[in-house]
């Protein structure tokens, strides 16, 4: 090849040179040629340069990370809000800025599909903060200057949601509509029930349906998404996404949707891009209660087993509680009534009801007696009252 004919020819060159063998083993290292199976067995270690070093011979300490943007007043969240994107400011930097607390992962990659321009199903435990991302597509669409429609599928979590958000955006800047109750329709944010949207869209409502982008409808969010799954009602979910303008984003959060990815393949094939975000971190624990007769206990051998809580508990904490086998209740409840019947323990002293036919016979001689009394005859606390003239 090239390389080893150049080392011929510069072998045959520096003959009689005084560094001739200098030279010579140089030719040979430039001869030494790499087959393709070495290559392959190689390191891919990337190559670092020497560190930069100052003038006292030490090597500089990182640069510490910019600190985090103070949080805005709850009083001016809504005004620093718009006047931050109208100067230009990305909404990225400006979102989380809203919250008093630092977002979580999926909240942040919920946050940015949004910005990117896609609808977002969020599937996450309860209490991990589905809510959050609700507000952040808020925050986004008002920001903008559009309008945003909060549907829940009760009266009484609307009537919450309208508190919540009336308390943080301001009273004048959240509507309600609901069967029996509408306030402020003409809000930037209208919270309603999923049966006004639907009924809303199936009449081409112009407030949903706007020609103009400052008071068109930005982002819905279906909050409980995973009533899609009810008989009865959930047609309405189905609705409200097949009839959805495509200007609005949908959000749909749900704590108990099981088939998050089918139902993102729907939402994108009948509506447009949609992103999944998904997590099972629980920061509220969930534990395991056995209530009957006897009381309530522990299903597993600890109180700890359970998911969520900080970290998953030993596999022996998962074992069943022994006190809740058959045979241990079987001798409780007869130690219960062994009690009972020496006069001792709760209940032993209580009246004990008549079986069945002594009611029923009970109940045949007050309604005979009650027949044999004349009309005239009855007594003072049976007799019917007059009717004033």
């Amino acid at each position: 090849d090239s390389s080893r004919s150049r080392a011929l020819d510069l072998r045959a060159g520096v003959r009689g040179h005084p560094a001739q063998s200098m030279l010579l083993a140089l030719a040979s290292l430039a001869a030494v040629v790499v087959r393709p199976h070495q290559l392959s067995r190689a390191p891919t270690s990337r190559i670092v340069g020497p560190p930069v070093l100052s003038s006292t011979g030490v090597a500089p300490a990182p640069a510490p990370p910019p600190p985090p943007l103070s949080p805005f007043p709850s009083e001016e969240l809504l005004p620093r809000l718009v006047d931050g994107c109208a100067a230009g400011e990305p909404l990225a930097s400006l979102l989380p800025r809203c919250f008093d607390h630092p977002l979580d992962g999926f909240q942040t990659d919920a946050m940015a599909a949004l910005l990117d321009g896609s609808s977002v199903v969020v599937s996450a435990p309860t209490g991990s903060g589905k809510t959050a991302v609700a507000e952040l597509a808020l925050y986004a669409a008002l920001a903008r200057g559009e309008r945003a429609i909060y549907t829940t599928p009760l009266k009484a979590l609307s009537n919450q949601k309208y508190r919540d958000l009336s308390a943080a955006l301001g009273p004048g800047s959240v509507g309600l509509l609901t069967g029996d109750t509408q306030k402020q329709r003409d809000a930037p944010v209208l919270v309603m029930t999923t049966e006004v949207l639907r009924n809303m869209l199936l009449e081409q409502d112009e407030m949903v349906f706007a020609a103009q982008a400052a008071g068109r409808v930005g982002v819905v969010i279906l909050d409980e998404f995973h009533y899609m799954n009810d008989k009865s009602r959930g047609t309405v979910w189905e609705e409200c996404c097949v009839l959805a303008p495509p200007s609005a984003k949908l959000v749909a959060l749900s704590a108990t949707m099981a088939n998050a990815r089918q139902v993102t393949r729907w939402l994108e094939a009948i509506h447009g891009p949609t992103s999944l975000v998904e997590t099972s971190h629980r920061p509220v624990p969930l534990r395991y209660r056995y209530a009957d007769d006897l009381g309530v206990e522990d299903l597993f051998t600890s109180p700890a087993a359970g998911p969520g809580g900080g970290g998953a508990a030993p596999p022996k904490a998962w074992r069943l509680n022994p006190s809740l086998r058959p045979e241990k209740r079987g001798l409780a409840r007869e130690a219960r009534r062994e009690r009972r019947a020496a006069g001792g323990g709760r209940g032993a002293l209580a009246p004990q009801r008549p079986p069945r036919r002594a009611r029923s016979r009970r109940r045949w001689r007050r309604r005979e007696s009650a027949r044999a009394v004349p009309r005239g005859c009855l007594p003072v606390a049976r007799r019917p009252r007059r009717r004033a003239s």
